[in-house]
């Protein structure tokens, strides 16, 4: 999961470098994306269980706003992490203790 947050750090930054009327917001919503995926990252390594919950909630809202954004190839660059990372958390469910 380490690696989506990287992916939504290097989205932040190009982001940034863009000459566009939004790239702050986007920018800041990127970082805002990988500083949320490492910490819950964080907090599922050490077995915590909601840290499991709020993953998964967290990666449903993300393809859920991607799917109803406009569909482009570009948000397939998003579409893609997302569905993975919630493929990552279903398969991790089974260590992650029940409380």
């Amino acid at each position: 999961m380490y690696v989506v947050a990287l992916f939504w750090l290097l989205f932040a930054a190009a982001w940034l470098l863009r000459d566009s009327d939004y790239r702050y917001f986007y920018s800041m919503s990127g970082f805002s994306c990988a500083v949320i995926l490492a910490g819950l990252t964080y907090n599922l390594n050490k077995r915590r269980h909601w840290a499991w919950w709020l993953a998964t909630l967290f990666s449903v809202a993300n393809i859920m706003l991607t799917v109803t954004d406009q569909v482009g190839w570009f948000d397939l660059a998003y579409l893609i992490p997302a569905i993975a990372l919630f493929i990552m958390l279903l398969l991790s469910k089974k260590y992650i203790p029940q409380p």
